[in-house]
């Protein structure tokens, strides 16, 4: 018979990881916290990557939790961020936002919201939640085989029940699902008024920073903003 049992030992390592990750936070609080402030002090008509990862580009400030020297500013998306109101001429968000939690969002939003000049523009890609369930009420089985390693599984994602819950879900690190609907509703109010659909590679030339993996355009919801003036 085990010392632990199955359940016990589950909420240990939680707990556990849990610990670790309040250690990296405040080390990347502690080291990497004045940068963006320092960087970005005085400036105006910023072009901001906001949850970039990998995706980055010269002449925008790219920002992440994971600190890049040289490539990417440390960000944590439940702080406030440290740059002054109206200072970002465009906002590029791909992929990041369905890592919060609904409320999170609504705060990530509203700072957005703060940072762009008036006028200035916003660009949103998320996976789309409506696609999926569409996807799913069909049985459209092509687009779930295209989907069947999402996120790098390993084992094939079937049925196509399991492909719809790894995309909302991805082992926790998703937090909530979106639609234009959704994300409209959400927007509006923060003074963001033009909200339009968009495609792959839809905006103009200098704020174009897509991603081009095969899977963005096949599961994705593309979304232009615009603050109002």
């Amino acid at each position: 018979m085990p010392l632990l049992s199955r359940s016990t030992h589950r909420r240990a390592r939680e707990a556990y990881h849990a610990a670790r990750r309040l250690q990296s936070h405040l080390i990347r609080q502690l080291r990497y916290g004045g940068e963006l402030r320092r960087h970005c002090a005085g400036q105006t008509g910023l072009l901001l990557n906001i949850g970039c990862g990998p995706l980055t580009r010269e002449g925008w400030v790219n920002l992440d939790y994971q600190h890049s020297a040289g490539q990417s500013f440390y960000f944590d998306a439940l702080d406030h961020l440290p740059i002054a109101d109206g200072a970002a001429r465009h906002i590029h968000c791909e992929h990041f936002l369905e890592h919060l939690d609904y409320a999170d969002a609504i705060e990530f939003l509203k700072e957005c919201a703060r940072l762009l000049e008036p006028g200035g523009t916003m660009r949103l890609i998320v996976p789309d939640a409506e696609r999926y369930m569409r996807a799913y009420c069909a049985d459209e089985q092509p687009f779930f085989e295209q989907l069947v390693h999402l996120g790098n599984h390993i084992e094939p994602l079937t049925p196509k029940n399991r492909v719809c819950n790894h995309s909302f879900r991805m082992d926790g690190a998703h937090r909530f699902g979106w639609d234009f609907e959704t994300l409209e509703t959400a927007c509006r109010p923060l003074g963001l008024t033009e909200i339009t659909r968009s495609s792959l590679n839809d905006i103009a030339e200098p704020y174009r920073l897509d991603g081009q993996d095969w899977w963005r355009p096949l599961e994705s919801l593309y979304a232009n903003l615009r603050k109002a003036t």
